[in-house]
């Protein structure tokens, strides 16, 4: 994988950029952006080391990586069908989702083209190529589709990655998908509604949202995210989503009947439930 083409500079493919520039800099990195100042800041900073048109590099590469949004992974793959790749070139990606991912993917395999599923499951409220960081994905799992991808290119994948200090975990694409429904995606809506709600309610106060705190700001700390990600993220895991969503209304349904009631007991149960749950997850 001594060539890689990374198509999507934004946060995760200019964190990728990095790590592989990290770890070994001989690797020659091509990006690919449609954003040309995400490209030359890093063609500036030597983190790639030259910018490219997505069909025409994609040609020259042993590695590619689609790090762009769900709807732009989709199309990609649909554009790399038709190309004449290396014959032993490994097609990648960062998708927030995998279904979708995994039958396009059948495009390529069904013509001997290499895919493996992947997401790591990292980010940051935080934006665009000058925010990646090679630490981004430190300590967090990196989840792996398997598909058909040989062990060799597995192997070389993820020592390509290596200095990312992640843990490598393969599940298949459907358990994904419920997964990050219910960890990733679900609180991107809960907190996007929470903000639109507060601020709809707050729009005639002369102090409104400016006297928002550190818990309104750390709940609401994702919500400040990509929308056109978050978008395509929820077109792509819709009925999951919908699903989890209709799970969370049921949950907050009873809350709001135990605070009616003044159920002293039933709140101070759920609060303290998820105490002892939120604790554990810094153990």
């Amino acid at each position: 994988m001594t060539t890689v083409l990374i198509s999507g500079l934004g946060l995760i493919g200019s964190s990728i950029a990095r790590i592989i520039k990290a770890g070994d800099a001989t690797v020659e990195i091509i990006g690919s952006d449609p954003d040309d100042n995400s490209a030359q800041f890093l063609l500036d900073h030597q983190i790639i080391d030259q910018r490219a048109d997505f069909a025409q590099a994609a040609p020259q590469a042993d590695l590619i990586i689609l790090a762009g949004p769900v709807s732009v992974i989709l199309r990609q793959i649909d554009e790399l069908a038709q190309l004449k790749l290396k014959e032993q070139v490994l097609v990648t990606d960062v998708g927030s989702t995998k279904q979708s991912i995994m039958t396009e993917a059948k495009r390529l395999t069904h013509k001997g083209v290499a895919f493996l599923g992947g997401h790591p499951m990292a980010g940051s409220h935080l934006t665009g190529s000058r925010n990646g960081s090679t630490d981004l994905f430190n300590g967090s799992k990196y989840f792996l589709v398997t598909g058909s991808q040989t062990k060799q290119q597995l192997r070389d994948f993820e020592q390509l990655l290596d200095s990312a200090n992640v843990d490598w975990t393969e599940i298949t694409a459907e358990t994904h998908d419920k997964l990050v429904s219910e960890l990733s995606h679900l609180p991107h809506v809960v907190a996007a509604t929470l903000v639109n709600s507060v601020a709809d309610g707050l729009a005639h106060d002369p102090v409104g949202l400016k006297a928002a705190a550190g818990g309104f700001k750390s709940t609401t700390r994702i919500a400040a995210s990509d929308p056109k990600m978050w978008t395509a993220i929820m077109m792509s895991n819709s009925q999951v989503i919908a699903q989890e969503l209709a799970t969370f209304q049921t949950a907050l349904s009873h809350f709001e009947q135990a605070i009616q009631d003044q159920d002293e007991a039933a709140i101070y149960a759920a609060f303290a439930k998820a105490q002892e749950i939120r604790k554990s997850l810094d153990d």
